[in-house]
């Protein structure tokens, strides 16, 4: 339930409480309880109408985006080109003729003939026993000025007498050495070397040069010559027989007119194509339309800022439940209770003891109002509205009837007061109830 509606559904049973307390409580009544059980008459049942709203749920709307989408297409470029100037150049031509070739020979040496080489050397004198030499000093004398000739250390002692060596010396042979005279080879001898050789023949074409040191043998053939070949420019041919045209030779290259075709496009009169292809400039696809998903194809892509948003269902109320309206009973039926016995009279005035006044008014139903009443309801039920209070007979209650004591007038009238209060509480705003 919604919250805006507990103040109005809380407040209107506060009001008809109120209107009971004071209009029909106990101390209303100045009625002794024997009074309260005779002479009573009966109380109908009362109900009040109550109205019950539809329920209503908003339904949002039902919405999804869209797109423009674009891509980028490759393409294809054919070359075509166009002869302006076509190539220059020159023809091989060669052919073959017959030779008469004669025969030579010759002598190839393999090894060469070397002659004996005899040994050569020289005679030396070797010593067999070395001679035994001695080695005497000079000794001169000092006052006559004499020499002489001994060992070393001769002047030492009484021999030393004035005699001082000079300083020369001289190896004198004691005993010569024994020799002997040795051959020595210089150069050993070297045995001679046969020549070794083998003959190749050679067919040389008849009236050329043959190799060198050869000789003619005699003998002939015919033999398929030497290619000839010449160099002629196109259109030309040499003189004689078994020509062969060969290789093309450029001189100068074609000069041709080059264009790219793009893909699909035609290639001007007079244009072949070369079987040359390139990558074209790219076509730029666009929908005109907007969709939630890209169109057949790679390379989809979404345009920027194209989002829309497309409403597949519009925001719309859904009644849950339908207005309807039920008979509440406020208070049960009271039947009548026994007339109450009658009292002895004194005689003194005529009236009866323990009689109603005569001024008192009997109440009446003129003395309720009628009024809208909200009827109290337990959570998870809908509000409705009590529009009328009614009874079993069709007539208003003036009985309180859980008592069945009289009421008076003013009581009455405070207590609709009370719910005509309580109404207006409710009825400020009176819609349909939405479920939240």
């Amino acid at each position: 339930m919604s919250q805006r509606h507990l103040p109005r559904l809380v407040l209107a049973p506060i009001a008809l409480a109120t209107a009971a307390v004071i209009g029909f409580g106990p101390g209303a009544s100045a009625a002794s309880a024997d009074e309260a059980t005779c002479g009573q008459p009966a109380v109908p049942a009362v109900y009040d109408t109550v109205e019950h709203p539809a329920v209503i749920t908003a339904v949002p709307a039902v919405t999804h985006p869209e797109w423009r989408w674009q891509r980028s297409v490759a393409t294809t470029e054919s070359a075509f080109a166009a002869l302006v100037q076509p190539a220059r150049g020159t023809w091989t031509w060669s052919r073959t003729v017959d030779v008469l070739e004669r025969e030579f020979v010759w002598t190839v040496i393999d090894r060469a003939h070397v002659p004996a080489v005899p040994e050569a050397g020289h005679v030396e004198t070797r010593v067999v026993t070395p001679a035994v030499v001695r080695t005497l000093w000079e000794y001169v004398q000092q006052k006559t000025g004499n020499t002489r000739w001994e060992a070393e250390g001769w002047n030492a002692g009484d021999n030393g007498k004035g005699w001082e060596w000079t300083g020369a010396t001289d190896d004198v042979v004691v005993t010569p050495a024994v020799t002997a005279q040795v051959w020595v080879v210089d150069r050993p001898a070297v045995a001679e070397v046969t020549e070794l050789s083998h003959q190749e023949t050679a067919w040389v074409a008849d009236g050329a040069t043959p190799p060198a040191g050869s000789s003619a043998t005699g003998a002939t053939r015919l033999t398929a010559g030497s290619p000839e070949s010449v160099e002629l420019p196109d259109g030309e041919t040499p003189a004689g027989a078994g020509w062969t045209r060969g290789a093309w030779t450029q001189t100068a290259a074609a000069v041709t007119d080059l264009v790219w075709v793009p893909q699909g496009a035609t290639a001007p009169d007079g244009y072949d194509a070369t079987g040359a292809t390139r990558a074209g400039v790219p076509v730029h696809e666009e929908t005109g339309t907007t969709s939630a998903t890209a169109p057949d194809g790679d390379g989809w892509e979404k345009v920027p800022g194209s989002e829309t948003t497309v409403v597949d269902a519009e925001a719309h109320d859904r009644v849950d439940a339908e207005a309807w309206t039920e008979q509440v009973l406020v208070s049960p039926e009271v039947p009548a209770t026994d007339d109450c016995p009658e009292e002895p009279t004194d005689g003194g005035d005529g009236g009866e003891v323990g009689g109603e006044d005569e001024g008192a008014e009997e109440p009446t139903g003129d003395d309720l109002l009628d009024g809208d009443v909200v009827v109290d309801q337990t959570e998870g039920e809908v509000g409705g509205i009590a529009t009328t209070a009614t009874t079993a007979t069709g007539g208003s209650a003036d009985v309180l009837p859980a008592t069945g004591n009289g009421t008076p007038p003013w009581l009455l009238g405070l207590g609709a007061a009370s719910v005509v209060a309580g109404a207006a509480l409710v009825r400020g705003r009176r819609q349909p109830v939405r479920a939240d």
